[in-house]
Formats: C-alpha cells, sequence, structure tokens
C-alpha cells in the first residue's frame, strides 16, 4: 500500500506534497483544463462521426440522390463548425486521447517519482518471448509500456494477444454462414529484467490446469518439452500442480530453482496462471491479470474526475506491484 504520512517511506509526505503543490498551481489547472477539453472533444467527435455515417447511409437508402441535399446542410452547419473548433482546441495537430493522457498527464507524475523512467505508449519485445506467454496467438498488441532504466533495465508493458477462429454459424434466418472470431488469449502485464545471473539457454515456467474429472494436470495451450528441452521434476507435489518447468540445462535450472523460488513460482501462479522465461540474462514474467496498467478514461465522467494526486496515488500502487513480483529476482 501507498503510505504517504511515513517519511521513510518511498512514497515520502516530502514527494506527496511536491505533487499537491503541482496540481494546485495555476499553471498545471490551466493544463489540465485544456486535457480534459482536448480528451472530451475526441470523445465528443467520435460519438458524432459514428452517428453522422449511420444518418448518411439511413438517408441515401430511404432518399436515394435528395439525401444529398440534408447531408450538406449537416456537415455545414454542425460538423465544419465542430472541425474549426477541434483545430482551434488542438492546434496543428489533434492528439489522440491515449496521446494526451500518456504523455501530457502521466509522464509528468512519474519524473516525480523516478526521474530517469519513462512510460511510452507502444513497445516491442522478442517474439520468442510471446510465443511462450501465448503459444496459439497470431496477434499480440504491446502498449504502455513503463521503463525505469535502473541498474536492472525492469521494464513492464501491457499484452493483449488473440488468435483468429473460423466458424461455421447459422444466422437469425436459418442460413449457414462462415465467420471469423477474435478469440483472446491474453491479457495482462510483462515485466522484464536483468537476471542477477546469466542462464546457459533457456528455461520456461508455464501453469498448468487441474481436470476436474481426471484430477490431473493438462497443459492447455502450452507444449510440453521442445527440441533439447527436458522437463525438471520438483519434489514437492503441489508444485506440480500449479505449474511445469522446462529448460535446456537441468543442471543450471536446480541451481536457480531455490526452494524460495519454487514457492514463489507456486504462490503467484497459483493465483495468477502466471508464466516465467528465463532467456541467457534476461528474465521475462508474463502476469495474467486481465486488466491494464495506466487505462486511459474513456468516458466524460472518467474525464472530469481527473486528478494528479490520484493519478499518483495509482501509479505508486502500480510500482508496488512491480516491486513485490520482481524483488525475488534481484536478490531482495
Amino acid at each position: 500500500m501507498v503510505d504517504q504520512k511515513n517519511p521513510t517511506s518511498k512514497w515520502s509526505q516530502e514527494r506527496f506534497q511536491r505533487i499537491n503543490e503541482l496540481e494546485g498551481s495555476k499553471q498545471f489547472q490551466d493544463k489540465l483544463l485544456l486535457m480534459k477539453e482536448q480528451m472530451t472533444s475526441n470523445l465528443q467527435w467520435k460519438t458524432a462521426t459514428m452517428v453522422g455515417m449511420l444518418l448518411a447511409m439511413f438517408f441515401f437508402a430511404l432518399f436515394k440522390l435528395k439525401a444529398i441535399v440534408p447531408i450538406l446542410l449537416g456537415i455545414v452547419f454542425y460538423y465544419w463548425p465542430q472541425y474549426m473548433k477541434r483545430k482551434t482546441l488542438f492546434g496543428d495537430r489533434i492528439h489522440t486521447n491515449d496521446e494526451i493522457y500518456i504523455n501530457e498527464f502521466l509522464c509528468p507524475i512519474l519524473k516525480e517519482v523516478f526521474p530517469e523512467a519513462d512510460l511510452t505508449r507502444t513497445a516491442t519485445y522478442s517474439m520468442d518471448a510471446l510465443k511462450v506467454f501465448s503459444p496459439r496467438s497470431s496477434k499480440f498488441q504491446l502498449f504502455n509500456q513503463l521503463l525505469f532504466h535502473d541498474e536492472k533495465n525492469l521494464t513492464v508493458t501491457n499484452l493483449y494477444a488473440y488468435h483468429i477462429e473460423t466458424r461455421i454459424e447459422r444466422d437469425s434466418n436459418g442460413h449457414i454462414e462462415t465467420v471469423e472470431k477474435e478469440v483472446e488469449d491474453f491479457a495482462g502485464q510483462i515485466f522484464s529484467l536483468k537476471s542477477p545471473i546469466s542462464f546457459p539457454g533457456h528455461l520456461r515456467v508455464i501453469p498448468t490446469k487441474k481436470s476436474f474429472f481426471l484430477k490431473r494436470e493438462v497443459k492447455g495451450a502450452y507444449p510440453g518439452a521442445g527440441p533439447n528441452e527436458v522437463q525438471i521434476e520438483t519434489e514437492d507435489i503441489q508444485n506440480n500442480e500449479n505449474y511445469n518447468i522446462y529448460c535446456t540445462d537441468e543442471l543450471a535450472a536446480r541451481k536457480f530453482l531455490k526452494p524460495k523460488i519454487l514457492e514463489w513460482f507456486d504462490q503467484q501462479i497459483s493465483k495468477n496462471a502466471m508464466c516465467v522465461y528465463f532467456v541467457q540474462d534476461t528474465l521475462y514474467i508474463a502476469l495474467y491479470t486481465s486488466r491494464y496498467l495506466f487505462p486511459t478514461p474513456g468516458n466524460k465522467e472518467a474525464i472530469e474526475r481527473l486528478s494528479i494526486a490520484e493519478e499518483y496515488q495509482k501509479l505508486c500502487k502500480e510500482i508496488d506491484l512491480v516491486d513485490e513480483l520482481t524483488n525475488i529476482f534481484k536478490g531482495e
């Protein structure tokens, strides 16, 4: 938990006071008001554009070429004035709500917490690592990446992964049709950091599912031992119910898999179906949370509630979670 009243806490009262002073300044209040107006304008413009397109299609279907007149009137008396108003509000370039929230709102707060850290809207990860975390997926969307630029090169980013399935369905008229469905495979975070030791080859820890009827492990979408891989058997039966371990160097793996590491795997994987990939000197942790870090406010009410002090507390809690998940691999 974030403790703003404890001066010995890394989230100290002094730092929290700086955040409050920043939020109370006229310069920031003017900037915050502009950001809220821009974000609200984006939401309203998106809705108006969708409604306009639907109405245009309706009028064309109903009145054919006669629909051009009401459509032009709508453009001249509503859409053009709104467009010019947005040009005045944004200036040379219209920014998306994601850009405004991340670049102009969260980044200044982050710099107060970690001056060396960066928050970017996009990220790039090794496809080998992504395929370990979500083997069935064909599409991977990485976004909102937090880079600490510390001695461990710690980063955390959101990942949404999915694949497309072709299905045969029957419509409301009883006709059979072929449709393509987007099937979610992963929604959560990927952590990466420099390992305290170098590992020859790779090691992967994957969650298992326990069959309700057979009372035994099923690997689900995760493959078993691949080429040059062996499965590490642990003596703890409870561990084996939650995860499997595969590696290319069994001796190095057993040196790494200390009892506290195995216990940590068991606790985290049983709660979160976590996946770990250790390759050479880099450690990746995938956490299936079904939520995302730093989500952009999606409606007018959430935009109006934006507060730098509240977002600071949320950010501190997210960083505490990062620390909790990675400290065991930092020798802490």
